[in-house]
């Protein structure tokens, strides 16, 4: 057993790992728990399950069932929804972040919304052990920490001071803003603590794909549209932001799927208070052409009967790629937000199959709004 392969199969906190290791355990899957303090189990944030990959299909079934969407919302409803709208910022003190804040900061004053500003900060855990070896925890890892949690304070400190004068500068002074430090992985504690705070919708800049590899935000925010249960909208390093009020023009990419019914509502009552047009669009090959008016004329039926009030476009981009459809029809047409919805997918499509959402991500400077199709 020594010589298996061992993996990650996820990062949770200690509570959830456990619970999922004894499920997994329950049917014969071994697996440990890494990243625990054993001198303060209950306290431990982004604890590693690790398996052997040859368990890894029967663990991803299992972990499906255990985190089905279904079951999630079952427990929001017995929590109760927040009543105050929410805005997740998700930040690592770049002045990607700074951008994000500034539009998070107005479209929050336009929503009514609170806004938490989020930073998690690494965690050093130890990834070469053996499958059968002990863990056996490192007190000195307690000091790195403490070292690590003061500078993240200290930087949460600045950022925030930076904030405080941007609400004074743009009269927002009722505006709530509240922090929040957490450790470990950044991507699975912005999606765990989304789910505890359940915001309207996460913002986050994100940098290009081709910036400094110490900048890790891109890959994170790819991570957190792939994984959060809620509209995640991701404020690209080159968008030239120049306030909500000239935010005029949204696109919404539809593909006649049942899923966009349910993230159009999302959508319009995401984006109503900044007064804004949407145009909801199709990209296509010619000689699918007829099928597809006929289809948009379906979803225009629909959408002027559900949101009378709202200023909506319809069109149809012929290109056999998606991308270059989309992105010559936002410079076009000045689009300044590219909204779309992103299946689930399992684990083996993510890290093998790269989302349309991703691919856009790295490559506009346009804000991207992405929904989920089960979510």
């Amino acid at each position: 057993m020594a010589e298996d392969k061992v993996i990650t199969l996820a990062t949770r906190s200690y509570e959830h790992a456990e619970i999922i290791r004894s499920l997994l355990e329950s049917e014969g899957i071994e697996c440990f728990l890494e990243n625990v303090n054993l001198i303060q189990g209950y306290i431990s944030d982004g604890v590693k399950i690790r398996i052997r990959e040859q368990d890894l299909e029967k663990a991803v079934k299992i972990m499906e069932d255990v985190e089905r969407p279904e079951l999630l919302k079952a427990e929001e409803k017995k929590r109760g929804r927040p009543s105050k709208s929410r805005i997740l910022l998700p930040v690592d003190f770049s002045d990607y972040s700074s951008k994000a804040a500034d539009m998070a900061m107005d479209w929050a004053a336009r929503l009514d919304a609170e806004i938490t500003v989020l930073h998690v900060f690494y965690n050093p855990v130890i990834n070469t052990l053996p499958f059968a070896e002990a863990y056996v925890y490192d007190t000195s890892i307690d000091e790195m920490l403490i070292d690590l949690e003061e500078k993240a304070r200290e930087d949460m400190n600045g950022f925030m001071g930076h904030l405080k004068q941007r609400k004074k500068d743009k009269g927002l002074e009722k505006l709530h803003i509240h922090t929040k430090l957490l450790r470990g992985v950044a991507e699975d504690e912005i999606i765990r603590f989304s789910d505890e705070y359940e915001p309207t919708i996460i913002i986050m800049g994100t940098r290009g794909k081709d910036r400094k590899a110490s900048d890790l935000i891109g890959s994170v925010t790819a991570e957190v549209m792939e994984g959060a249960r809620v509209p995640v909208l991701a404020v690209p390093e080159d968008f030239e932001y120049k306030g909500i009020d000239n935010m005029k023009k949204v696109l919404y990419a539809t593909n006649f799927e049942e899923s966009d019914f349910v993230a159009l509502d999302k959508l319009e009552k995401l984006v109503k208070p900044l007064d804004v047009s949407i145009t909801f669009a199709h990209v296509c090959e010619k000689s699918s052409d007829k099928w597809d008016k006929i289809k948009m004329e379906g979803l225009k039926k629909y959408v002027e009967e559900k949101f009378p009030n709202t200023q909506i476009d319809f069109d149809l981009i012929q290109n056999e790629d998606f991308w270059v459809g989309i992105e010559s029809y936002v410079r076009s047409k000045n689009i300044d937000i590219i909204s779309l919805t992103t299946r689930r997918r399992n684990i083996f499509a993510r890290l093998f199959n790269p989302s349309i959402g991703k691919k856009m991500l790295f490559h506009s400077t346009t804000p991207l709004l992405v929904f989920h199709a089960r979510r």
